[in-house]
């Protein structure tokens, strides 16, 4: 469980970054302003997913 949890962690981690990137670090076509929130919301749904899975199991 411990390496699950790890890839959630590392799923939160990534779709913050990007966001992050997106305001601070980059400036982005108007393509990459669109896909850079999609896929950051698509990692961190993934991301509640596994948690929910996560708890599941662990119950």
């Amino acid at each position: 469980m411990l390496a699950v949890k790890a890839v959630v962690e590392t799923n939160y981690a990534w779709a913050a970054l990007s966001l992050v990137a997106l305001v601070v670090w980059f400036s982005p076509t108007v393509a990459g302003t669109v896909w850079i929130p999609a896929q950051a919301l698509t990692v961190a749904g993934f991301a509640v997913l596994q948690q929910l899975a996560l708890r599941s199991v662990a119950e």
